[in-house]
């Protein structure tokens, strides 16, 4: 008997010696000395499971997919709980787009050995293709844990993380996925669009060059390169690196997009000819790339000034859209009445006196293409100002105070608040602020949906200042339909939400300004546009800062900019957009109907409705 298992013990270290081969040669390339190797394993041993997996991984490594399948599924069948056997067959499937089967395999192989980094580093990246990016984090954050070493799960799990808004924290995974491989390509791509996303675009600039020098043609590392160098106002340098690339089947498509968005489009334009190409084959695209596209043909044509085109365009993309990402306006109203509601005469009675008084914010919100960049641009001048730009503190501050979102929710009342929450809420605020880095006493925070909080914010903060930002409602609608948002802003792809938006902003305008008077200051676009100064020495004087005739020269804004009103904010005032909506006045009835108790009856007669 103790001959017979030191046999078997013998045998089973001459198959690993010769399995250790042929893996050798599979590296190499050798793939005829592989099986060559396992086929006389195979006479020898017999069609054992690990054999026919070996087969099946050379047979994939040739391309030989089919054959790559069945070797692959004949040896799993004989073991059928093997997690590798489960691991390489889900990654065969995974490449040959069959992910549904793949994710069942990972999971066989997560659940059979849940220490398999790989097998978790698999599932993560699966999970992240299907969009299920809060299950994908927990095994990616698993498989690195196990393999401090996979770089396919670092930078997976950054994808994941941008996916749910969270930067900061992709940026940290990928500088540690650069410091295993400092020259992975796909590290400094994603790592230069993260980068970008936190507006830190000097950095983004230099990780997206370092991905050129390695790989000339990365697409995308020219698309992050063209967008962080615009946003820095390098406009003429953007728009020669988008060029490069406006031809190429990935990225070219936003790159068109982005090089459209931010130059006046010229008759004779390189970027007008590859459109015309693009907008004849619009069938073999995407719903979410021909979007893309019908956005961008509506602001070429709307620069050449032809607007029944233009609009034709839009009208387009944003049926796409309104497709893809449906808006519940009737969800949003009864948000926005139950914020109204949660900060009553009665409770910011009963709460004054907490908050937190160490900073003082400057909340420019509004609708957005109300102006806000513009104002956010023109603080940034001032020399006791930070500009934050679209901070999302507000929001996570809100998210980590349990009680406020029960409220806000519906699942507890108003009277279960105390001044203790709110303090807390302007202590979380000002953690979210400086884990942005900024230091400053008065920092601006220009996310427009903040409007919806201003009663929080009093109480929160009571040093805050809120400018509600104005505009026509026919410009400033008409803008928002013009714009690409996609899911950002899905009450931008139909007229009726975004009149019942513009309502429900209305109502915060006059309930806020009735209620938190002192805290709270309409400023109109047109206004600004028609004399910067003297509202500008208002505006400073309400927020409790002196004059400077520096923030009339926003141009020189060392601040960068991400957001939609890129080109713009980096020209001289202009009042040109004033008005421009009557450009296209004979499709607005619908728009006008809806809107008809806030519009002249000069207006209402311009759009047709009598």
């Amino acid at each position: 008997m103790a001959s017979q298992a030191s046999e078997k013990a013998r045998q089973k270290e001459q198959a690993q010696e010769q399995l250790d081969r042929v893996r050798r040669h599979q590296a190499g390339g050798r793939f005829t000395e592989a099986a060559a190797i396992l086929e006389a394993l195979t006479q020898e041993l017999g069609e054992m499971p690990r054999l026919l997996h070996y087969k099946g991984l050379n047979a994939a490594m040739q391309g030989h997919v089919q054959e790559a399948e069945r070797l692959m599924r004949a040896g799993l069948a004989k073991a059928p709980d093997d997690p590798v056997q489960n691991a390489d067959l889900g990654a065969l499937l995974a490449q040959s787009g069959r992910r549904d089967e793949a994710i069942g395999l990972f999971r066989n192989a997560v659940e059979a050995a849940p220490n398999f980094a790989q097998a978790q580093s698999n599932l993560g990246g699966a999970l992240v293709l299907e969009k299920d990016y809060r299950e994908a984090i927990r095994h990616l954050e698993r498989a690195v844990a196990l393999d401090g070493a996979l770089i396919d799960a670092h930078t997976n799990l950054a994808m994941a993380y941008l996916a749910i808004d969270q930067s900061g924290k992709a940026v940290d995974i990928l500088y540690k996925a650069l410091a295993i491989d400092p020259l992975s390509v796909r590290a400094h791509v994603q790592l230069s669009g993260a980068l970008y996303r936190k507006e830190r675009h000097d950095a983004a600039e230099h990780h997206a060059r370092r991905a050129i020098e390695l790989q000339p043609d990365a697409a995308e590392a020219h698309l992050n390169l063209g967008v962080a160098l615009a946003s820095a106002g390098k406009m003429d340098e953007a728009a020669e690196t988008l060029l490069r690339i406006v031809g190429q089947p990935s990225a070219g498509l936003q790159a068109l997009s982005r090089l459209i968005a931010m130059r006046r489009t010229v008759e004779g334009a390189p970027e007008l000819r590859i459109l015309e190409h693009h907008l004849a084959q619009v069938d073999k695209l995407t719903p979410e790339a021909s979007a893309l596209l019908y956005f961008a043909a509506g602001k070429a044509m709307d620069d050449l000034g032809r607007h029944d085109a233009a609009f034709a365009h839009y009208a387009r993309g944003n049926a796409v859209t309104r497709d893809l990402h449906p808006f519940d306006a009737e969800a949003y109203g009864r948000r926005a009445a139950r914020l109204r509601e949660m900060a009553s005469p009665a409770l910011l009675a009963r709460c004054a006196g907490g908050g937190l008084a160490a900073i003082a914010p400057i909340f420019i919100t509004g609708m957005p293409r109300s102006g806000t960049t513009l104002m956010d641009q023109m603080f940034s001048r001032h020399p006791r100002v930070t500009a934050g730009g679209e901070l999302r503190a507000l929001p996570a501050a809100l998210q980590a105070n349990a009680r406020l979102r029960e409220v806000v929710s519906e699942r507890a009342e108003p009277a279960t608040m105390s001044a203790d929450d709110f303090a807390r809420l302007g202590e979380d605020y000002m953690d979210a602020v400086r884990a942005e880095g900024i230091r400053s006493e008065h920092v601006s925070d220009k996310m427009p949906s903040n409007y919806l909080y201003a009663g929080l914010v009093a109480l929160a903060l009571p040093r805050a200042k809120l400018l509600f930002l104005r505009r026509h409602p026919l410009d400033c609608l008409l803008s928002n339909y013009f714009q690409h948002f996609g899911q950002n802003q899905p009450a931008s792809s139909d007229f009726t939400n975004l009149a019942a938006t513009w309502r429900e902003f209305d109502r915060m305008v006059h309930h806020w300004s009735r209620v938190i008077p002192e805290r709270v200051r309409v400023v109109n676009y047109e206004d600004v546009v028609a004399d910067a100064e003297g509202q500008m020495r208002g505006i400073l004087e309400f927020v409790g800062l002196e004059w400077d005739a520096r923030v009339l020269d926003h141009r020189k804004s060392s601040r960068q900019v991400n957001t939609a009103s890129l080109a713009q904010v980096r020209e001289p005032i202009y009042t040109r957009a004033v008005a421009r909506w009557e450009n296209y006045a004979p499709h607005l009835a619908p728009l006008a109907r809806e809107l008809r108790d806030h519009l002249s009856p000069e207006d209402l007669a311009k759009c047709g409705v009598i």
